[in-house]
């Protein structure tokens, strides 16, 4: 059961990373998804490492349910690039997906070193 919840964790979460990111968001937001503190207006290259690190994050979870090992690079990878997106993008609502991949980042990590 419990790996089924983990595979499933890892593609949903990559869905998420498409439905907050390549849309656009509704004026009322409580945040504005596309917006850089550092670069402002980053639309293009958020979309584009959203959908990177979608791809990975579903690749890594159908590839958990299916037995295979490389499923910890890629969970790697897709945690670093959604890292990299919630630095870029950063808001304080950013904190507890942060958290979430580096969770994501540490177990994937600890299943290569293993």
């Amino acid at each position: 059961m419990l790996h089924w919840l983990g595979g499933l964790f890892l593609v949903v979460h990559g869905l998420i990373h498409v439905a907050i990111w390549v849309p656009r968001l509704p004026k009322d937001a409580p945040f504005d998804a596309h917006h850089s503190p550092m670069f402002g207006d980053v639309r293009g290259a958020a979309a584009a490492l959203a959908v990177l690190a979608a791809g990975g994050f579903v690749v890594s979870g159908i590839s958990y349910l299916a037995g295979q090992d490389w499923w910890a690079p890629a969970a790697l990878g897709a945690a670093a690039v959604s890292i990299v997106l919630l630095i870029l993008t950063f808001t304080p609502w950013w904190l507890l997906a942060l958290a979430i991949d580096a969770a994501i980042a540490l177990v994937a990590w600890r299943a290569i070193r293993s």
